[in-house]
């Protein structure tokens, strides 16, 4: 019987999994699916919800994928070193002719995979391309060339969605038409993706209308961002430093808060006042994320990953449309570290242009990340 392996975090599922799923089992004539949820990705960034939850939301997503579907729970049973030709070996053993199905983002990134020649020696891959992930046909070229095997292309071409991205809605109480009917349906029921509502409520009575936009805009840019480049962020911390990053932009009173003396009364009070306000009233206690708050409009030498992150999605956030951001977005999409580059080059030279003094930590970053810029202008 020839079965399709699925594997993924299905945190949650999603319609494009199922389209993607649905297309591989027709494409090769395949009588059963079996879907592998992760326990602990090695390659992706630490996942949401529980694996019992997510076993039974794809159990839910997948009814009726192909004539038999199996949520297999291998991985959790292994508990540890769930590297996918490991895995797959297993899946040969108690499935028999199996291909393995991947989305077009693992194709790109395969080489990061622990021993991707010997999973390509076990079993043939089917591809599910998707926007934003490159050209399939030339990866699947390379990926051949370099380690061999057998690699199959759909005739399908997934929209640019992820879990994050669909994490992202739920959270922010949006309607999120990517999930399958039955799956919102649970969602409701178990009352899942609840955790931050009640700081989005409050962050809503702190902004403006157009404000709060922006934060929602800047949280689905920085959700994308750590999907498209497999940035291995940890969801939550991106979540919530992107949706308070400017907690305090329309709340500029110090209350006492400990802030640099030089950035009162500058355009960048927000985002050292935005950290320690993050702290106080939205009980943030993880320093990474009031690092990246407090970091957000300056920059600094020595980025974190996070750091570079919460600056590139606010400054590239999809609320933005004013030339040049429309460039400079596409310009990180493609790259991450030549587009936050190419932005705090932008930004620097903004700033002068307007004259007056530059904030130093704004300073510090030009001479660490764009030496030949500071020199140029005088700046080493």
């Amino acid at each position: 019987m020839r079965t399709v392996i699925f594997g993924g975090a299905f945190d949650p599922p999603h319609k494009e999994h199922v389209r993607a799923l649905g297309c591989a089992v027709k494409a090769i004539g395949a009588e059963r699916a079996v879907i592998l949820p992760t326990f602990l990705p090695p390659h992706k960034s630490e996942g949401f919800l529980d694996f019992d939850t997510r076993a039974e939301l794809a159990r839910i997503a997948f009814d009726g994928a192909a004539p038999e579907v199996v949520v297999d729970d291998i991985e959790r049973r292994r508990g540890k070193d769930n590297y996918a030709y490991l895995v797959i070996r297993e899946m040969k053993k108690k499935y028999g002719d199996v291909v393995y199905l991947v989305g077009g983002d693992s194709l790109r990134d395969i080489g990061t995979w622990k021993c991707p020649e010997e999973l390509l020696r076990e079993c043939p891959l089917i591809v599910a391309p998707r926007e934003g992930a490159g050209d399939a046909e030339a990866q699947r070229a390379s990926v051949l060339e370099k380690y061999g095997g057998e690699i199959l292309l759909l005739d399908f071409m997934g929209k640019g969605m992820s879990s994050g991205r669909v994490k992202a809605e739920l959270l922010l109480g949006m309607d999120c038409d990517e999930v399958p009917e039955a799956v919102l349906g649970e969602i409701k029921r178990r009352g899942l993706f609840r955790d931050y509502a009640d700081d989005v409520e409050k962050l809503k009575g702190m902004q403006t209308e157009e404000l709060f936009e922006h934060s929602v805009a800047a949280v689905m840019r920085a959700v994308d961002l750590n999907s498209r480049h497999n940035l291995k962020q940890d969801f939550r911390k991106v979540f919530l430093a992107a949706l308070l990053h400017d907690n305090a932009k329309q709340r500029p009173s110090l209350d006492g808060l400990d802030v640099p003396p030089d950035s009162v009364g500058t355009p960048v009070l927000h985002q050292f006042l935005g950290a320690e306000k993050a702290r106080r009233d939205f009980g943030v206690t993880d320093e990474e994320v009031l690092s990246a708050i407090r970091l957000h409009t300056t920059a600094k030498a020595d980025m974190t990953v996070l750091e570079k992150l919460i600056y590139t999605a606010d400054s590239t956030s999809y609320d933005r449309d004013y030339d040049p951001i429309p460039a400079l977005r596409a310009e990180v999409d493609e790259d991450f570290e030549r587009g936050f580059r190419a932005l705090l080059a932008y930004t620097y030279r903004k700033l002068r242009g307007k004259g007056g003094a530059i904030y130093p930590l704004t300073m510090e970053a030009v001479r660490f990340y764009l030496p030949g810029l500071a020199e140029e202008s005088g700046a080493e």
